[in-house]
């Protein structure tokens, strides 16, 4: 079992609201509930940092991405969240 620290953070109201009753509806503790969130939320920061170092490296390689090409990859990125989103959606 992995070992554990304990930490103090303050949220809004509703917030701890939300996730009183999430933990309770799915008959988990808050702790558990919140560990999963910011190991997701933590992964997500990691790639996001990881694209980002692996553009300017490119364009410091190859040159400045065109116009074209940052319209498809700002769209395809908006079609990546929309699919992520809306599976959330239908899990909660």
């Amino acid at each position: 079992m992995a070992e554990k620290v304990k930490f103090s953070v303050s949220i809004d109201a509703e917030l701890g609201t939300a996730l009183r009753e999430y933990a309770a509806a799915e008959d988990e503790q808050i702790s558990a509930v919140i560990s999963r969130a910011l190991e997701r939320y933590l992964d997500d920061r990691r790639l996001i940092r990881a694209g980002l170092r692996a553009m300017k490296d490119y364009e410091a390689e190859y040159g400045p991405f065109s116009d074209q090409e940052t319209a498809e990859a700002d769209a395809w990125a908006a079609r990546l969240f929309e699919e992520r989103t809306g599976e959330e959606r239908r899990s909660a």
